[in-house]
């Protein structure tokens, strides 16, 4: 189960010869630095399975409002010298700050896959309705996954260029599906099987879908969170 109310989620790349510096940064630096922000929950970080993207961040949050609010965007407006270095290595971003509208499941796993899809116009509600009611708990029922969550992107916030952001091409999802299990294999099966294209496009999804899959590398978790679940 997500942790918050609110997501931040971004899928990126880094070409090789960078991803040393990039990785450094990003364990050293930069998710540590995100997580002592209040109402920053956890971060995770993963590496791409089968994905266009290498790079799958995720943090949880209290609520969206944490990722538009005061502390964090002064810890964004003022960039390190190293976050100056080293954030032109990142490419090819999609990068969503997100509300929870349904998280289901009691672990954390292993491997993720990520669905990234817009609703047909006037079906949103059916498509709601058949996500959180049929399809993410049946997702969640299943022995091999611990989770199985649907967030839907904020574009204005999704919009918002703080300093270190800036001059950094990004484009934003929409809806997105999360699973999380025991494996790559079975978080790829449990997709085909109850998310189907065919079944969301039956429910009021988009005809494109983009489906990518990832292994958990690390996973940070703030000092505060267990005080700050309710």
């Amino acid at each position: 189960m997500l942790l918050g109310k609110g997501v931040m989620i971004n899928w990126t790349n880094v070409a090789p010869q960078h991803r040393p510096a990039y990785e450094a940064w990003q364990c050293g630096e930069h998710m540590p630095g995100r997580v002592a922000i209040l109402g920053f929950l956890r971060g995770r970080r993963y590496f791409g399975a089968q994905a266009e993207r290498q790079f799958l961040t995720l943090y949880e949050v209290t609520d969206l409002s944490v990722l538009t609010g005061a502390d964090y965007m002064a810890k964004a407006n003022s960039p390190s010298p190293l976050t100056r270095q080293t954030t032109p290595f990142v490419r090819d971003s999609v990068r969503g700050l997100s509300r929870v509208r349904a998280s289901f499941g009691e672990g954390m796993g292993g491997a993720a896959l990520t669905l990234r899809f817009d609703p047909q116009p006037a079906r949103e509600a059916e498509l709601e309705r058949f996500l959180i009611n049929e399809a993410l708990p049946a997702c969640a029922q299943r022995y091999d996954i611990l989770g199985a969550h649907f967030i839907v992107a904020d574009q204005q916030a999704s919009d918002m260029k703080p300093v270190e952001r800036q001059g950094r091409p990004t484009q934003y999802p929409n809806w997105v599906v999360v699973l999380e299990g025991f494996s790559v294999g079975a978080v790829i099966a449990t997709g085909e099987s109850l998310l189907a294209d065919a079944q969301l496009a039956a429910h009021g999804s988009a005809a494109a879908i983009t489906r990518e899959s990832y292994t958990l590398l690390f996973t940070h978790l703030s000092k505060r969170a267990f005080g700050n679940i309710s």
